[in-house]
């Protein structure tokens, strides 16, 4: 079961929301739904929305 998480600023505005897969794969989505990047679990490696690497780690929020 995939899991979401919403993500808020300092003033509890939405900027964003991860998805969460099953095998720790996220995806990282704008306020309005628009894909901003990736995180891949078995790779460790994040990918803008582009698939582009972007670094290495989970660093996904900072696509925002």
């Amino acid at each position: 079961m995939n899991q979401k998480i919403t993500l808020k600023d300092a003033h509890y505005n939405v900027i964003g929301y991860v998805e969460i897969k099953d095998n720790g794969d996220k995806t990282l989505k704008d306020s309005h739904y628009n894909i901003r990047g990736y995180y891949y679990k078995n790779q460790d490696v994040t990918k803008d929305a582009h698939y582009n690497v972007v670094g290495h780690g989970d660093i996904l929020t900072s696509l925002l």
